[in-house]
């Protein structure tokens, strides 16, 4: 064959195979914890088509729901691994690449409002957290405008009532296995049994416990009203659900790429934001109109009273970072728990105000 037809011949395969074949495709592989139907899932499919349409088929987001390809408290070693690219889910999941850092997010009551959320992911203990997830393990978040953001949320169903912190002492309350949260109920006089969630119910029945914490939005609350009919609204903490990245992969992203997988994240959180509000509400109407659940609210600055020897504990122990205790305390405004109200607000890019107040405002 002569090098003119050798040449003609390339370029008729390539008229064949149209114009898309120069452009190469990039999947990339999410785990996220939660499975199809969660607030979660919503959020990750508009991620996905926004990524994909945007992209014009350069990138591909292949999610696997249910955490298919990292286990709940494997993100970051999936990550590392190659298993995975993307990963969703509560910031607690990563909690142990810097304990002492991250721990102000995962302690009870220590932040319950959007000014202490705002100065903590602002400061520089956060940037620690985020340079030590980077530096030791390859591993970045896509976006730091932290827009997926759950309020206080969390309630406590249970056998009696429970209207006052004097309320949970001796209260046989089931906790997830976690030390952290272990402590913060012993702290308040409560007797905390670590079980797994699929058991709580069951547990409940039987008289094995008498309370458990519980997520607006995310249980089926019916289902507990029989064996719990009272509810306390006690809040605990805002919540955050970031989107990690491995390292290796966001190296392979030109800048474009980079700057459309941010936009989409902010936007995938926004969607979660106002899901999870929407349906906290949702399911407090329905516990109370149809369920006939005695509702009632606990008020938190008595609880903080209770837990502040243990936050200080944990700090002389190098447990909990001075500088996150300080910044934390310092925005405190010890009001009674309430129930989130999602109000439209503007978003920010920049860390000093990447989360609207607004958007975590209670009534």
């Amino acid at each position: 064959m002569t090098k003119t037809t050798t040449i003609a011949a390339l370029l008729a395969a390539t008229l064949v195979a149209g114009p898309g074949a120069a452009q190469s495709q990039t999947t990339l592989r999410l785990s996220e914890p939660a499975g199809p139907g969660s607030p979660e899932a919503v959020a990750l499919a508009e991620f996905k088509a926004e990524v994909e349409g945007r992209s014009a088929g350069r990138l591909r987001i292949a999610l696997r729901l249910g955490d298919g390809l990292a286990g709940p408290a494997l993100p970051v070693e999936g990550l590392k691994a190659g298993t995975i690219d993307l990963y969703t889910g509560p910031l607690d999941a990563i909690r142990h690449v810097a304990p002492r850092e991250f721990g102000a997010l995962s302690l009870p009551w220590l932040m319950v409002s959007a000014d202490q959320l705002r100065a903590y992911l602002a400061g520089p203990v956060f940037r620690r957290a985020e340079d030590a997830l980077l530096q030791r393990h390859g591993v970045r978040f896509v976006s730091t405008a932290f827009t997926g953001v759950r309020t206080n949320d969390r309630i406590v169903a249970s056998t009696r009532p429970l209207r006052s912190a004097a309320d949970l002492v001796g209260l046989r309350i089931r906790v997830r296995p976690d030390d952290l949260a272990d402590r913060s109920w012993r702290s308040l006089g409560a007797q905390p049994v670590a079980l797994g969630w699929n058991e709580a119910f069951v547990a409940l029945r039987r008289g094995l416990v008498e309370a458990t914490v519980l997520p607006l939005g995310e249980v089926p609350t019916a289902h507990f009203a029989a064996v719990a009919p009272h509810v306390a609204v006690v809040g605990t903490a805002p919540r955050l659900w970031p989107m990690l990245i491995a390292e290796r992969a966001w190296q392979m992203l030109g800048p474009d790429d980079r700057a459309l997988l941010a936009e989409a994240a902010d936007s995938a959180g926004r969607t979660y934001a106002r899901i999870t509000a929407e349906a906290a509400r949702h399911d407090l109407a329905e516990m109370t109109a149809r369920h006939g659940v005695v509702m009632s609210w606990i008020e938190v600055a008595p609880l903080r009273h209770r837990l502040a020897p243990l936050w200080r504990d944990l700090v002389v122990r190098g447990l909990l970072a001075d500088e996150a205790f300080a910044t934390v305390t310092a925005h405190t405004t010890d009001a009674p728990v309430a129930v989130p109200v999602a109000v439209p607000g503007r978003q920010s890019m920049r860390r000093s105000s990447t989360i609207d107040g607004d958007r975590l405002a209670f009534r």
